[in-house]
């Protein structure tokens, strides 16, 4: 698969057939994302891979914890249009699940869903030094996460990026042995995808290229027209022919 096609179609995968995932696949795939580049060639993700016992018991945990009542940890909350569209991605998903807005226990079973991995046979933990809090780590990290889920692809495996999987940090350290002097950042659910699963099926709204380019577009044709009016007073005020200009003192459009 080419790297257009790959970014083209990649998507959030939310249920996974229990094939193991090779470990040699693993720590290729792993090994290509570590090419992904970071600020000053920080290279801040630590990376913890689980599955099996391990991964078992934390769902396990993770599910008592949200059973309890206890809120998972989250970042700061989404406001305006980014609110609007985390809330229509959720009506999306209910719509395609059949889950209705009063039917508490479906909605509930769907939650534990996401700290349960999605029943992926593996997942991938990203953490990275607490002394790196206010640096470009978080983005680092995002770039990261996204090489890996587009390597996974080359090997016909399928993640999703979900923020559950950390939702209780001190069960999934306790577990793994990730040091108190981490943050966990986010966990990616990897695997074979389940192809019948309704919610695969899913390709999330996305804005329109016009949208969000409109402002760049707006300043490249200022900085264009800015161009021609600097050449026509330089040429007035000169009284040389626009080429010769060019030629001799090495002025050359930046666009």
């Amino acid at each position: 698969m080419d790297i257009i096609s790959a970014i083209k179609s990649r998507k959030s995968i939310r249920a996974f057939l229990p094939d193991p995932v090779p470990q040699a696949i693993i720590r290729e795939i792993i090994g290509t994302a570590l090419r992904t580049p970071s600020a000053v060639n920080t290279q801040p993700w630590e990376i913890t891979v689980i599955s099996g016992e391990i991964k078992n018991k934390i769902i396990s945990e993770n599910i008592d914890r949200l059973l309890s009542g206890a809120n998972p940890k989250e970042r700061d909350s989404y406001e305006g249009i980014y609110r609007q569209r985390r809330v229509d991605l959720a009506i999306d998903i209910f719509r395609i699940m059949d889950i209705k807005r009063e039917d508490k226990e479906k909605r509930r079973d769907w939650l534990m869903r996401g700290f349960r991995y999605f029943d992926a046979p593996v997942a991938i933990i990203i953490s990275i030094d607490k002394s790196l809090a206010g640096t470009f780590a978080i983005f680092d990290t995002g770039a990261f996460t996204q090489t890996l889920c587009l390597a996974a692809m080359h090997h016909g495996l399928s993640t999703c990026i979900e923020a559950q999987g950390v939702g209780y940090p001190d069960i999934v350290k306790k577990h793994t042995g990730i040091s108190e002097d981490k943050e966990l950042i986010i966990a990616i659910a990897l695997g074979y995808p389940d192809q019948d699963f309704p919610a695969n099926q899913l390709i999330s709204k996305r804005e329109s290229l016009d949208d969000v380019v409109t402002q760049l577009v707006r300043i490249l044709k200022s900085t264009h027209l800015y161009y021609f009016i600097f050449i026509i007073v330089i040429k007035f005020m000169l009284k040389i022919n626009p080429k010769d200009l060019n030629k001799s003192h090495h002025i050359h459009p930046v666009l």
